[in-house]
């Protein structure tokens, strides 16, 4: 990990050096280099019930590269250093491409504007930014190939639709009886409306994703076909802004139905955020998330963080956080069945540079 974090400085050192040599001429495209840098170390008591899990932690070691061309074209590539290596230390390099994307921007002279590639698709209020993700995050559409389109109108916001490729992950002893999941079995959309209301961001969005039936093969060998529905999803939320002080609030509701291909299991997902800034320097926050899941009493439904975050300089954050959940857990949250006691508390103490 040392040669590998040596060479990421390296990589982002040279590709910053370079932005400004490659945009002297304006006839040529203009190239830009971005790096994004998330690092905090987490104190967590027995979560789970595995003991200490004290460590330091990265979701973010972004290289972001991008090109805009004539014509109204673009090219992005974002590369995540985090992900060269996951949490169980395997190897997972189709990762590190966190996107790799083309766009044609109002095509002909129209409103639309076209995307295509490794991106993420339309579907979310897409909010907040913190050390410790949302739940609401788990269920973006992100990392994912496909195409999307995006058509502005006029004073209201635009409308984006999508279809895209999409694996889900299996677990020991199971395999895919059909492996399709192919552009046109899955299909995402998105309203915004941002215009003309300067306090209001309204977003409505659905989605539907394909699941093929499973092969599973139980301790004892015997294997049974496990059949999956398509899941449906439909989320709608808001971003309120106050015009006096820089402050909002958030509120995202979530409502599925077949969640993860099960047939006949539609919970649901409340999100209520608050944030406010303070003397330009810092900025409060809080949120609560509520699980609606109803088929089993001992649900663990409550979800809640708190944090503050100081801007010690331009691109560069101080950030702590506290919590009821871990955030290495939280992938074992995205059924919305999490058992009460498997997530425990934390406090994160981390750095966001942006450069």
């Amino acid at each position: 990990m040392r040669k590998l974090s040596v060479v990421l400085v390296a990589v982002f050192v040279t590709g910053a050096g370079l932005v400004p040599a490659m945009g002297q001429d304006e006839n040529l495209p203009k190239i830009e280099v971005e790096g994004n840098l998330e690092l905090f170390y987490e104190l967590s008591d027995n979560t789970a019930g595995t003991g200490d899990n004290d460590k330091f932690k990265s979701n973010q070691l972004y290289l972001d590269f991008r090109g805009t061309f004539a014509n109204n074209m673009a090219a992005r590539l974002l590369l995540d250093g985090a992900d060269i290596v996951g949490s169980d230390g395997k190897v997972v390099t189709e990762k590190v491409v966190e996107e790799a994307n083309f766009t044609l921007k109002e095509i002909g002279g129209s409103p639309v504007t076209l995307v295509f590639g490794k991106d993420e698709m339309p579907f979310g209020l897409d909010y907040d930014e913190y050390l410790n993700d949302s739940l609401a995050h788990q269920f973006e559409l992100d990392k994912v190939w496909g195409f999307h389109g995006i058509c502005d109108i006029t004073k209201v916001g635009n409308i984006a639709v999508a279809s895209y490729q999409h694996r889900h992950s299996l677990g020991e002893g199971e395999s895919r009886i059909s492996a399709d999941n192919e552009i046109g079995d899955n299909y995402a959309a998105k309203l915004t409306v941002d215009q003309p209301l300067d306090i209001l961001v309204v977003n409505i969005s659905g989605a539907s994703e394909s699941y093929s039936d499973l092969s599973v093969t139980d301790e004892m060998g015997v294997t049974s076909t496990v059949g999956k529905d398509d899941e449906t999803r439909v989320g709608a939320g808001f971003i309120l802004k106050c015009p006096k002080r820089p402050a909002n609030v958030n509120v995202e509701y979530m409502s599925f139905s077949n969640k993860g291909g099960t047939p006949g299991y539609d919970p649901g997902l409340l999100t209520v955020g608050v944030e406010c800034e303070w003397a330009e320097k810092y900025v409060t926050w809080a949120r609560y998330e509520v699980i609606d899941e109803d088929s089993d009493e001992a649900v663990e439904t409550d979800l809640w963080s708190v944090g503050v975050t100081y801007k010690a300089a331009k691109g560069f954050k101080l950030l702590v956080e506290y919590s009821n959940f871990n955030t290495g857990n939280m992938a074992d949250a995205t059924d919305l069945m999490v058992a009460d006691g498997s997530l425990e508390s934390a406090l994160l103490l981390g750095v966001k540079a942006r450069f």
